[in-house]
């Protein structure tokens, strides 16, 4: 009798930890927003007209608990306008591939808050003259992060806001007409929504 309740206490044991371990949880979806850009520089070279950008990519998600880690891969559109001080106006495209890694935290059920890494992969650069685009260089791979918030509503959709930095300036961009910019910032709020399947 006494080793029956010894082994039924063991086996209420497992179970009851088995049951508060957190379970693993995998989740994949699309999304893409809106990129508002901040591009500014220090050099006194002329005005510069940040346009409206636009992204879209797959997000996946590991949730172990209250916390998951989420990669994900974006095609980011953003573009500037730069009126030189002698009056000649370029306009500037870059397409980049964004892959930011993010660690969130789910505390509150459909409120997730994250930060992390954006590892810049791709980045070519374009400007528009007449009716063409025209290549004028591509940008190294750089390291740059995000902050930000989301709500997941009706179960699957996703509806976040982001605030995207660099850690440090780009230093001597070459412009298509063949002058320097020395410090070159760029800082973008991201309005996402998605669809988590």
């Amino acid at each position: 009798m006494r080793k029956t309740i010894v082994f039924l206490f063991c086996l209420l044991v497992a179970l009851s930890a088995s049951a508060q371990r957190p379970r693993t949880r995998v989740e994949w979806g699309v999304l893409g927003g809106v990129n508002v850009p901040d591009y500014s520089t220090s050099d006194d070279y002329g005005s510069i007209k940040n346009k409206l950008g636009w992204h879209l990519g797959i997000m996946t998600a590991v949730k172990v608990g209250i916390m998951a880690v989420e990669p994900q891969i974006l095609y980011v559109r953003q573009g500037l306008r730069i009126r030189t001080a002698d009056g000649e106006s370029l306009n500037l495209r870059s397409n980049s591939i964004d892959v930011p890694v993010l660690a969130s935290l789910r505390l509150l059920h459909p409120v997730r808050i994250y930060a992390g890494p954006v590892f810049t992969v791709m980045n070519d650069c374009k400007r528009k003259s007449g009716g063409d685009l025209l290549d004028f260089g591509r940008i190294r791979p750089t390291m740059s992060y995000t902050i930000g918030a989301g709500i997941v509503v009706m179960r699957h959709m996703l509806v976040d806001l982001r605030y995207n930095g660099q850690f440090r300036s780009k230093h001597d961009v070459v412009l298509p007409d063949g002058s320097e910019l020395d410090k070159l910032r760029t800082y973008n709020v991201a309005l996402s929504i998605g669809y988590i399947f």
